[in-house]
């Protein structure tokens, strides 16, 4: 510890954790994103200069490691002692969801942003033997269009057409795919209401909820 913290282990983890964006940054790499560029699009308002900071600091505190993939590309992971910060950045959310959360502000709504956040929430395990393509409509101050391409190998988040044929389609309120998003709605919720509608094939229209890993475990039902 440095000069100055008390001994606590509380103050000793907020030493390492307790900026800004570590936390954020750790559940980037919780959700998937290993690669520098990934990790920066989930994080915005953050510099690439101090993304790069932050990602050595905890290099040096042993929560991430750089390693190189198969095509000798670096990439992020989170060491044993990273990876046991799971509960703590997910407990984080779950106590702001009940006392520190309100609607999206207007500024904070972005279509591409929710989408790549849907992204990462894919359950590859669960999704059908097939490709299937889904188109979102989403409605705010503008009608925006993007799509997610999913099979069992890879997911795709597209602001262009995919080239694909469109298999379900996703229409809605962009303020409700920011709540399904922040677990604070769920599919269900949303297309009672109106708020979301689900077309396409009936099964995939029924298999839609159970595809993702939505942060609040109603949605998953």
């Amino acid at each position: 510890m440095g000069r100055g913290i008390e001994y606590c282990p509380v103050a000793a983890g907020v030493e390492v954790v307790g900026d800004r964006w570590t936390l954020l940054l750790v559940r980037e790499l919780l959700l998937g994103s290993y690669r520098f560029n990934d990790i920066h699009r989930g994080l915005p308002g953050i510099s690439r200069t101090l993304l790069s900071a932050r990602l050595r600091r905890l290099q040096l505190h042993g929560v991430v490691i750089r390693v190189l993939d198969d095509q000798d590309r670096p990439e992020y992971r989170l060491t044993p002692a990273g990876a046991a910060l799971e509960d703590l950045v997910w407990q984080l959310g779950d106590w702001a969801r009940r006392w520190s959360f309100g609607d999206p502000e207007d500024e904070q709504l972005d279509a591409a942003s929710a989408l790549w956040r849907l992204r990462q929430f894919v359950r590859r395990d669960h999704l059908p033997t097939r490709r299937v393509t889904i188109e979102f409509i989403v409605h705010g101050t503008t009608e925006e269009r993007g799509w997610l391409v999913l099979t069992s190998e890879e997911v795709s988040a597209c602001r262009q057409h995919p080239g694909y044929d469109t298999d379900l389609w996703v229409t809605g309120e962009l303020p409700e795919l920011h709540r399904l998003v922040a677990g604070t709605s769920t599919v269900e919720i949303a297309t009672r209401s109106d708020r979301l509608r689900l077309a396409g094939d009936p099964e995939l229209v029924t298999g839609f909820p159970r595809w993702f890993s939505w942060r609040n475990p109603m949605n998953s039902q």
